[in-house]
């Protein structure tokens, strides 16, 4: 037992590392491209969910929000980074992301023990809940923005298309067991940026509508949710999946 302790303390400090690494090494943890800030410091998170007990998952998420919060409130790089400073806000969400990651992870597993064809069903709930969230991000950039609606919903259209197909072609690649790991990548990746927006309008808000009218707030959030999240969805995929899948094969062995 104790010879497991040391070893799940080993590898959560090292995760630990990496997290703080990537928080404070810029373009790292915190991907900048114009516009567009794109988060990838939840993947060791995401990683520490399938690897270790719980407990140490959630300290990982909390060395997330803690960096997070350190961040903003050293090295603010963006008119939202004060809100961060709320622990509400950089922490808390965090710690929700990570709960809500492990329970993805043992309901897929409950699916696929008492299911027949679970990765069907697992699929299915996956492409659902990514293609509702496309369809209301399109909805909301047309109140928005004041776009052409047929515009807006065939582009829309499209990279619901297009993601599904990529998340099929991907997972196809990989055994029916090994759906789970890509599937929660996706599925916890969505749930981190909705509870982190949310948290934001929620404890935040005062800050929020002094730059977005709050007529708007709605629809940019919707739309900020469906963008960011979709990217960094496919990017945690991407990057996850293969270390998930090599770390579990040396832990196997060991």
């Amino acid at each position: 037992m104790k010879k497991y302790n040391v070893k799940d303390l080993t590898l959560a400090s090292v995760f630990a590392a990496i997290i703080l690494v990537m928080t404070f090494v810029p373009q790292i943890g915190y991907i900048t491209i114009g516009t567009v800030a794109l988060t990838l410091i939840h993947i060791p998170v995401l990683i520490g969910v399938f690897l270790l007990p719980k407990k140490y998952s959630l300290v990982l998420a909390l060395f997330f929000g803690v960096g997070s919060l350190i961040r903003a409130a050293t090295t603010p790089t963006g008119p939202l980074d004060p809100a961060f400073v709320n622990p509400l806000v950089s922490v808390l969400p965090r710690l929700l992301f990570a709960l809500a990651a492990i329970y993805i992870v043992e309901l897929f597993k409950v699916i696929e023990v008492k299911v027949k064809n679970a990765d069907i069903y697992i699929f299915g709930i996956v492409t659902l809940i990514t293609s509702f969230g496309i369809f209301y991000a399109g909805q909301a950039i047309i109140t928005f923005s004041g776009w052409n609606a047929t515009l807006v919903t065939v582009i829309f259209l499209i990279i619901n298309v297009g993601f599904v197909t990529g998340y099929y072609a991907f997972i196809q690649k990989a055994d029916d067991k090994k759906i789970l790991i890509p599937s929660t990548l996706i599925l916890a990746t969505f749930i981190h940026t909705v509870l982190v927006l949310t948290a934001l309008v929620v404890f935040e808000r005062a800050l929020v509508i002094t730059l977005i009218p709050a007529d708007q707030l709605l629809s940019l959030i919707l739309s900020i949710a469906v963008t960011n999240g979709l990217v960094e969805a496919i990017l945690a995929a991407f990057i996850g999946t293969p270390i998930l899948f090599a770390l579990q094969q040396i832990k196997d062995k060991q």
